[in-house]
C-alpha cells in the first residue's frame, strides 16, 4: 500500500500549499467615487484577483482607479500591463473592416479566394467575424495556448484547425479570428504584429500596447485559482494568438482605444454602424457584430471581454452616453467568469449615482475543487477499509465495482469542458488535479477491493498458533 500512501501524504500537502493565501499589495491612489472603489475592493476579495484597473469615462473626463500588487509583487499603475484576451478581436476586426473599405476584400468573399483555407473554401469573411464559419469553441481551444511565435504562427496554427460545427450557426470561438488573422498577413503580405501595431496601436498613440512576443517582455505574470487562491502563472506570450487573445495593453492604452472609439474615430466610415449592430442574436435583445457583443437593452452597450489564463479584461462602451468603462484584473477563473464580467455595468451603474453588489461566480464551478477533495479522501479511506474487510466475497466485489464505475465517471468530467484534458489542465487547474487524484484513488480502492484481504494481526496470530500447534 505504499501507493496509496503517496497519493494521500502528496494529496494533503497539495491541499495545503495551494490553500496558502496569495500576498495582496497596497492600494495605489485613485479618482473614482469612494463607493467605486468600495465597490472593487470587494470584487477583488470575492474573485481572488490580485491587481486591478479600471477606468470610468465621460464626456467630462476619465477616472481611473488602481489597486493591488502585479505578478511581479510591484504595485498596479495606469500603465501596468495586462493580457487583453478576446479584446483583441475588435484590434482584427478593424483590420478586416480596413481591408474592406479599401476594396481590397468585400464581406462576402469565401475566404478561399485570399487564403487556403482547408475543408471551408466557402465560407465567408462575413461569417468568420459573426462567428457563424462553423467552427465551435472547441475547435479555437485544440489550437490555442501554442507560444508560436515564430515566424509564419498564424498560419500553422491555421493549418492545424478542425471544424466541427455547422457554417451558418452562431458558435463563439477563437478560430475564427485566428483565420482572419491570417487573412490580414495574406492581404497585406506583412505579419499580423506589425500590420496591428501601424494600422491600430501606433495610430491611436497606444505605444504600450503589443501583439508581438519582444514587446510583452516586461508583462508581468498573471494568476490562476487554486481552491479560491490565486498562484501566479507565466506560460508565456503567444503571437499565434494575437488575432484573437494576445495582446498586451495597459489601462492609460486602453483609455485611449475607447476615447477614440467613442468619437468615431477607428472604424471605418460607413462600416462603424454595422460593425456596432446586431448580426447574429445570441439572446434577448443581445447578439453579436463585427468582432463586437452588443446588448440592446435600456443602456444599449457595445462590449467585449476578454480571458487568457492568469488574466481578465472588459472595454465596455455606452455610445449614446458617451461613457465607457475599462476593467483589468491579473487573474482569471473560470468558476468567477460572472462576477468578472457582471464589474464594468456594476461600475457604470455606481459611478451614475447608483447601486450593485458584486455578483457571485459559478457555485458549481466554485465548490467542484473542494467536492473532488472529498471524494480523494473518500476513496483513500475505502482504499484502507479494503485491506481487511469486508469478508464477504460478494461485497468485496460490490465495493471494487462501485469504486471503478466512480472513477470512470471522473474521467467522463472531461466531456462537459470539451473533452480537452490540456483545456482543464490551463484553464481549471485546481479542478484538474482533483479529478487525477480522486481517479487515482478510487481505481486504488477498487484494486484493493478486488484483491484477497489481508487477515488481522490477531487472526495472523492464531493462525501462527495452530500451525505451531
Amino acid at each position: 500500500m505504499h501507493l496509496l500512501r503517496v497519493l494521500v501524504v502528496g494529496w494533503a500537502a497539495a491541499v495545503v500549499g495551494m490553500a496558502t493565501p496569495a500576498s495582496s499589495g497596497a492600494v495605489a491612489g485613485g479618482e473614482v467615487s469612494s463607493d467605486v472603489e468600495a465597490y472593487v475592493e470587494s470584487w477583488r476579495e470575492a474573485n481572488g484577483v490580485p491587481g486591478a484597473a479600471v477606468a470610468v469615462i465621460d464626456g467630462e473626463g476619465v477616472e481611473t482607479y488602481v489597486s493591488g500588487e502585479d505578478g511581479d509583487g510591484d504595485a498596479v499603475s495606469p500603465e501596468t500591463p495586462f493580457l487583453v484576451g478576446s479584446i483583441a478581436k475588435t484590434f482584427t476586426s478593424k483590420l478586416v473592416l480596413d481591408l474592406a473599405a479599401e476594396g481590397r476584400i468585400s464581406l462576402d468573399d469565401p475566404i478561399g479566394k485570399h487564403l487556403p483555407s482547408g475543408d471551408l473554401p466557402s465560407t465567408t469573411v462575413r461569417q468568420l467575424l459573426t462567428h457563424t464559419a462553423g467552427f465551435t469553441a472547441a475547435d479555437g481551444l485544440a489550437v490555442s495556448e501554442r507560444y508560436d511565435n515564430e515566424p509564419g504562427a498564424l498560419r500553422r496554427a491555421v493549418a492545424d484547425l478542425e471544424h466541427h460545427g455547422t457554417p451558418g450557426e452562431y458558435a463563439y470561438n477563437s478560430a475564427d479570428y485566428l483565420v482572419l488573422g491570417a487573412l490580414v498577413e495574406e492581404v497585406t503580405g506583412r505579419p499580423f504584429g506589425t500590420v496591428v501595431d501601424e494600422s491600430v496601436f501606433a495610430s491611436l498613440g497606444m505605444t504600450a500596447t503589443t501583439a508581438e512576443a519582444d514587446g510583452a517582455e516586461s508583462l508581468p505574470p498573471g494568476h490562476r485559482l487554486w481552491w479560491g487562491r490565486a498562484r501566479a502563472y507565466d506560460p508565456g506570450f503567444d503571437e499565434s494568438g494575437a488575432p484573437y487573445g494576445y495582446v498586451a495593453s495597459t489601462l492609460d492604452d486602453l483609455t485611449a482605444y475607447a476615447q477614440a472609439l467613442l468619437a468615431g474615430e477607428v472604424l471605418p466610415v460607413g462600416l462603424e454602424s454595422e460593425a456596432w449592430k446586431i448580426q447574429e442574436v445570441t439572446g434577448t435583445k443581445r447578439g453579436y457584430g463585427f468582432g463586437w457583443s452588443i446588448d440592446d437593452g435600456e443602456r444599449r452597450r457595445v462590449h467585449h471581454t476578454g480571458a487568457t489564463p492568469g488574466y481578465f479584461a472588459h472595454v465596455s462602451l455606452i455610445p449614446d452616453d458617451d461613457r465607457a468603462v475599462i476593467v483589468l484584473a491579473n487573474s482569471y477563473a473560470e468558476s468567477r467568469a460572472p462576477s468578472l464580467t457582471a464589474a464594468a455595468v456594476d461600475i457604470d451603474e455606481i459611478a451614475r449615482g447608483g447601486s450593485a453588489d458584486v455578483e457571485p461566480g459559478d457555485p458549481l464551478l466554485s465548490s467542484a475543487p473542494w467536492a473532488l477533495v472529498g471524494l480523494a479522501s473518500v476513496g483513500a479511506v475505502l482504499a484502507l477499509v479494503a485491506r481487511r474487510r469486508p469478508r464477504s466475497t460478494w461485497l468485496r466485489r460490490a465495493g471494487a465495482v462501485v469504486a471503478a464505475v466512480l472513477a470512470a465517471a471522473l474521467t467522463l468530467l472531461l466531456v462537459l469542458f470539451g473533452g480537452s484534458l490540456r483545456f482543464v489542465i490551463t484553464w481549471l487547474p485546481d479542478l484538474a488535479v482533483g479529478i487525477a487524484v480522486s481517479c487515482a484513488t478510487m481505481l486504488v480502492a477498487a484494486a484493493s477491493f478486488a484483491a484477497r484481504p489481508r487477515p488481522s494481526s490477531r487472526a495472523q496470530s492464531r493462525r501462527d498458533q495452530a500451525a505451531r500447534l
